[in-house]
């Protein structure tokens, strides 16, 4: 690898090597003569601290795998430089890297920066278990994956090793299939100890032969592989089919999901068990959006058992908002343990007279269940409902509602209180202006 000058941070002795697709041939990867294409780092052999760094308004076609590893304190980098819009790949053959863009399969891995479209092309006849325009293995942990943009990719991040990071991504924009029942997905995650967070997923759902529709933000799949300890958090997830959904038949343990803002067409969480041990924390969720035929789960969360007990699931400070006209409520599928949650149905601004308590819960919550420890039935009263603004406005019964779970940050970053009640979903109150 050519050894250029330490200009963009790396640790000393770090070899920098430039990339930039309008670059004349002959390049020799230095910042004067950058190679022009991704095929001049098939010979490279990385070491910790190097960089691979893309010209700003580069296009590259086909995929590029990192093997090698860096350290904690020296990872391999791959980023952008210059000005204008993000380098972007694209790769649309399945036969080169499965459509990767990039295939990181090793240690200590940053790809910061970057823009991916079709990799590869829907829809695809390729095993869906290797898509991914960023693609870890299960030799990829401790790998940072931030401030990327996929569009049009069937699966945009796919992770199968541990310790990673996905983080400040903005994936959006498929509605094609993958196949002709499987529809795009935002990141899929197959190993433990990962970690999802501040990421935007937009407009993911595709036409489905055997569902309707299918699609979502966020895939837990492979059962060949057990999912424990994993984060997910400060997501904004608008018009996508379903915000997580789960494989089941294999041990899914310990996840923690708080701080997300979900708007989409279907499930905010598909417990397909064995789901187990997972914590479910100041979301914000509307469900009111539907297409205009049936789709086969029109409703807020489901709780499948038949592969495996879903058990220890406990929902606290949540806010579930619902078109009671097209979802089912809220528990018409299990009843999970739950408090200081606000529950209300567009369809039913004001709660009809009924015999009794228990009856006008089962209406709002489904089956029997019934309000519990702090839980309430209300408007939330957001600013701005209609046009996706979720923030509280002033008398809204989610202000200072909710029990105090020592979370440090809202959606917005705003600190929660410490020695006081927090607010019930992903917003802490601000006054308006």
């Amino acid at each position: 690898m050519v050894v250029a000058l330490n200009a963009c941070g790396a640790p000393p002795g770090a070899h920098i090597c430039y990339l930039d697709s309008a670059a004349g041939a002959g390049g020799d990867g230095t910042f004067d003569r950058p190679w022009s294409s991704l095929s001049a780092l098939s010979n490279l052999s990385f070491r910790p601290g190097d960089e691979v760094l893309l010209a700003c308004g580069s296009r590259f076609a086909g995929g590029v795998a990192i093997n090698e590893s860096g350290t904690e304190a020296a990872p391999i980098v791959l980023k952008s430089y210059g000005t204008g819009a993000a380098p972007r790949f694209t790769n649309p053959r399945s036969e080169v890297l499965g459509g990767n863009g990039i295939r990181l399969n090793g240690e200590y891995i940053v790809v910061d920066g970057l823009c991916f479209e079709t990799c590869p092309a829907n829809p695809v006849a390729a095993d869906v278990h290797t898509l991914g325009a960023v693609f870890l293995t299960t030799n990829a942990n401790h790998c940072i994956v931030r401030n990327c943009e996929m569009t049009k990719t069937p699966a945009g991040i796919t992770v199968y090793g541990q310790h990673n990071l996905i983080t400040r991504n903005y994936i959006h924009d498929n509605e094609q299939a993958i196949q002709p029942h499987w529809g795009p997905m935002c990141v899929v995650i197959c190993g433990s100890s990962n970690e999802v967070s501040f990421n935007r997923f937009v407009n993911y759902c595709a036409p489905s032969k055997e569902y309707g529709h299918d699609g979502g933000a966020i895939e837990i799949n492979d059962r060949s592989l057990p999912k424990e300890g994993i984060q997910i958090h400060h997501n904004l997830s608008l018009r996508n089919q379903g915000f997580i959904e789960f494989v089941g038949r294999v041990k899914q343990d310990g996840f923690w999901i708080h701080h997300n803002v979900c708007m989409d067409y279907q499930q905010f969480l598909g417990l397909t068990g064995p789901c187990t041990n997972f914590r479910i924390e100041h979301n914000t969720v509307a469900r009111t959006l539907a297409h205009p035929e049936d789709d086969s789960e029109d409703l807020m969360f489901w709780s499948y058992s038949h592969f495996g007990a879903n058990t220890n699931l406990s929902f606290e400070n949540n806010i579930f908002i619902w078109d009671g006209a097209r979802v089912e409520p809220v528990f018409s599928r299990g009843e999970p343990a739950h408090s200081h949650n606000l529950f209300y149905r567009t369809d039913e601004p004001s709660i009809r007279q009924q015999p009794n308590r228990d009856a006008y819960q089962r209406k709002y919550l489904g089956g029997g269940a019934h309000l519990r420890t702090g839980d309430k039935i209300g408007d939330p009263l957001f600013r701005d409902f209609a046009h996706g603004d979720f923030h509280l406005r002033t008398g809204s019964q989610a202000i200072r509602a909710g029990t105090n779970l020592n979370y440090g940050l809202d959606f917005d970053g705003r600190a929660m209180p410490t020695n006081a009640a927090p607010c019930i979903g992903a917003f802490e109150f601000v006054p308006e202006p």
